[in-house]
Parts: C-alpha cells; sequence; structure tokens
C-alpha cells in the first residue's frame, strides 16, 4: 500500500496524489470483484446449507470489509487533500481581492 497510508500526513507531491489515486481505483476494483465472489459464495451457501459454504461466504464478509475500511481512510485522506487545497485557493483569492496601499 501506498507510503501516504501507512504515515497518515499529507502528500508533498504530484506522485503522492497519484499514489492515492491508484490506491483508491485498486481497492474499489478489489470490491467488486470480492462482491461477485460474495454474491457467488451466498447463492452456494443458500443452496448447499452447508459449513464450508457458510464459511466461504464470511470469510469473503470479512475481506469486503477489510476492503471497505482501507477505502474509507483512502476517502478520508483525499477529502484532506481537497480541504487543504480549497483553504488554499480562498487564501490566494482573498490575497488577490485585498487593494493595493501605497
Amino acid at each position: 500500500m501506498a507510503d501516504w497510508f501507512k504515515r497518515k500526513d499529507l502528500p508533498n507531491s504530484n506522485d503522492e496524489i497519484d499514489q492515492l489515486t491508484q490506491t483508491i481505483n485498486e481497492q474499489s476494483s478489489e470490491q467488486r470483484k470480492l462482491m461477485d465472489t460474495f454474491n457467488r459464495s451466498m447463492n452456494n451457501f443458500a443452496t448447499e446449507r452447508s459449513l464450508e459454504t457458510c464459511l466461504e461466504a464470511l470469510n469473503t464478509s470479512m475481506q469486503i470489509a477489510n476492503i471497505r475500511g482501507n477505502l474509507l481512510e483512502s476517502y478520508k485522506h483525499y477529502a484532506r487533500l481537497l480541504e487543504r487545497e480549497i483553504t488554499r485557493l480562498d487564501r490566494f483569492e482573498q490575497k488577490m481581492d485585498k487593494p493595493k496601499n501605497m
């Protein structure tokens, strides 16, 4: 996983932002795959009602929960990035709007 995810601080370069975007895309893709697997597992469990199919569905649901936790952290980090950028742009706009005193 990307270094920013471990550090939980704000990125300082475009490379880190690209890593964040890539991580979100990978996690979203993984979640979609796991949801397909979970649906198949639940169908198998509904049909067979065996311990094995139950454990398979449970395992998949735990993997989905883990991925969703990672996605939540990724989106929180993304929101912090957006907030920082909005604040920066707001300060820049206020600076530009101030009349120059001479």
